[in-house]
């Protein structure tokens, strides 16, 4: 209870939470009875653009886990889950789709280009939107030396599922070996089953917890990995 930081959280960016989790890993690493060179990070959405972010500064990290992480610019990603409803509102003529989905493009384009966000809902007015629709992941996931696990569900409509091979490609074109595309049938964003994916149904999913074959298949490999780790060598 003793965190301190509230009070600047609406001028934080994802690269400040990034800043965080360094701060973290140099704590385990103060732990005796931590092996210094078997630390892993494990980062779902936002989380999936943090770890590589760390991982590309830091040789020392042994592996990462993104789950449901980003492979697109930020602004690509926001427009589509802002132009999801919609394509999916039936009542809706073409010609209303498209005045809709131009306004959203107009909406991103004010945040990217400093414009007047006063008007605009609260979300359009951090801070950190204006970094996450700024930032393209692929040139830092090139730079990342340590194994990768990329695990996505396949019905994710906020992470479209595409995006797992889209880092993995970019990866693998820089030089890195180690990299394993997990993509889990019938899962959202959540790692949740569901029917379509979207973020209306999240209310009514069945469950919230995350299915024993997900939890196995990230222990797994990070198991298989950091028992043979080595740090990552530095370029």
């Amino acid at each position: 209870g003793d965190s301190t930081g509230l009070e600047t959280l609406d001028k934080a960016t994802t690269f400040d939470f990034a800043d965080d989790v360094r701060a973290q890993v140099a704590y385990l690493r103060t732990r005796r009875e931590l092996d210094p060179k078997r630390i892993a990070i494990i980062g779902h959405s936002e989380g999936g653009i943090i770890a590589p972010l760390v991982a590309a500064s830091d040789p020392q990290i042994a592996a990462i886990v993104l789950l449901a992480g980003t492979g697109k610019r930020g602004d690509a990603v926001l427009l589509y889950q802002m132009n999801r409803p919609i394509e999916l509102n039936q009542a809706m003529t073409e010609e209303e789709k498209a005045r809709a989905r131009a306004e959203n493009a107009k909406i991103l384009r004010t945040v990217i280009e400093g414009g007047d966000t006063s008007k605009l809902p609260v979300l359009f007015r951090f801070a950190w939107t204006k970094a996450f629709l700024t930032y393209d992941p692929i040139p830092t996931i090139r730079k990342v030396r340590q194994p990768i696990l990329i695990v996505q569900g396949a019905l994710d409509q906020q992470v479209t599922a595409d995006q797992a091979e889209l880092l993995a490609k970019a990866a693998r074109e820089y030089g890195n070996k180690d990299v394993m595309v997990r993509v889990f049938p019938k899962l959202n964003h959540l790692f949740l089953p569901a029917v379509t994916g979207d973020e209306s149904e999240y209310n009514s999913l069945e469950t919230s917890r995350i299915g024993d074959d997900v939890i196995k298949a990230i222990g797994d490999w990070l198991l298989f990995k950091l028992q043979k780790s080595e740090p990552a060598p530095v370029r």
